[in-house]
């Protein structure tokens, strides 16, 4: 097969985030098949070693700073930079891969009719992580320009099929587009040994004996993970002393929810805040569940990773989460408003070992079996090779 040549637009590092890892991940197993990869991000983002040896190539672009503009016109640079890859360094571009519509589409797109003027013909692979649906999708002043975005497309692709449903509801779109789900990488994240969990739990001062529940996100008040420290406060009060919480990274509610954990709860001692970890398999590790009580959510990677180590995991029954989730199976799903209903199902884990044991295989096995890292490339991969008649 001739290699193609791949531009990706996403939040690559430090920015990150569920979308810019998956789309990282992408990125280097696309990498690894022989393909070009080329990624244009924000002013400051760049590889890791790993990354640069198998052939990742990023493209940041630079600030403006022209004093009359109120803010950077990434449409136009991410744009310019798409079309200097094809003018100034030859690259002959098979696909623009843009993640999310607003700014990252749009700058595709504009990318694309600048080319074709060049004579190229690069193809524009549009997928929606969420917030382009979920959030972005209900404003006035954004909702036109998503819509005509997601039309324009060759192609758009969605992480669930809750998304994509919401999508066609919302915009009413001609084509509905594909579903790829998110993936984990199965080798990586996997199940702890006893040593790995006993280890991380002593760096942290967490009890060898104590129950551990994870909880990772970007702390926005969509995550609500407020609920989960009302649920710390509530089993604390049922004298559940021996219940302990990780929260792994970093967001602005982060702090309010420190101050409150210390000063109002007095929860100190079992409230641990790590903030950003890219490498958060020690602290899932560390953990016996995990928990996400996001209001509105299109798929859940954070949760995915938990499964796939071998955790049961509670969710709430929104967007994409019932997709990844298999109530009373790999975990349980629970209202996103009910605190009684997440504090229940914490105390059944907790008091159940052998169930936990038990979802948590199933947990595992349905990640490495839905979600598997190479059924997801190979989507991505026979989908842009339709596109360019390859």
């Amino acid at each position: 097969m001739t290699p193609l040549n791949i531009v990706q637009i996403f939040y690559a590092r430090p920015h990150l985030g569920g979308s810019g890892i998956i789309s990282m991940e992408t990125s280097k197993e696309l990498a690894r098949r022989g393909h070009n990869v080329y990624i244009v991000s924000y002013p400051g983002t760049y590889l890791n070693e790993e990354e640069e040896k198998i052939g990742l190539e990023i493209r940041p672009v630079k600030k403006i700073n022209y004093p009359c503009f109120k803010a950077e016109p990434y449409n136009a640079t991410f744009a310019s930079k798409i079309v200097n890859i094809y003018l100034n360094e030859g690259v002959n571009i098979d696909i623009i891969h843009a993640n999310y519509a607003i700014t990252h589409g749009e700058a595709a797109l504009t990318a694309k009719r600048i080319i074709q003027r060049e004579k190229g013909n690069p193809k524009v692979v549009v997928t929606s992580h969420g917030s382009d649906i979920h959030t972005n999708g209900y404003q006035s002043l954004l909702a036109p320009s998503i819509k005509d975005t997601l039309q324009s497309a060759d192609a758009i692709t969605f992480v669930s099929k809750a998304l994509q449903k919401e999508a066609k509801q919302l915009f009413g779109l001609k084509h509905s587009g594909t579903v790829i789900y998110n993936f984990v990488n199965e080798k990586k994240f996997g199940p702890a040994s006893l040593e790995e969990k006993i280890m991380t739990r002593e760096k942290l001062n967490i009890p060898r004996d104590a129950f551990v529940v994870y909880h990772a996100s970007n702390f926005r008040p969509i995550k609500q993970t407020e609920m989960i420290l009302e649920a710390a406060r509530e089993l604390d009060r049922q004298e559940r002393k021996n219940i302990f919480f990780l929260f792994v990274g970093d967001g602005p509610q982060k702090r309010e929810l420190e101050e409150k954990a210390t000063l109002i709860y007095n929860l100190n001692n079992k409230i641990i805040f790590t903030g950003i970890k890219y490498n958060v398999l020690p602290y899932i590790h560390a953990a016996d569940i995990g928990v996400f009580p996001s209001k509105r959510e299109s798929f859940g990677l954070a949760l995915l990773e938990c499964m796939s180590c071998g955790l049961p995991v509670l969710g709430s029954n929104v967007g994409g989460i019932p997709e990844v989730i298999d109530h009373n199976k790999t975990g349980y799903l629970f209202k996103h408003n009910s605190l009684d209903e997440l504090v229940f199902y914490i105390k059944k884990l907790t008091d159940n070992p052998d169930l936990r044991k038990k979802m948590g295989a199933a947990a595992r096995e349905k990640a490495i079996t839905k979600f598997p890292r190479k059924t997801i490339i190979d989507a991505y991969e026979t989908l842009y090779l339709s596109l360019v008649g390859k």
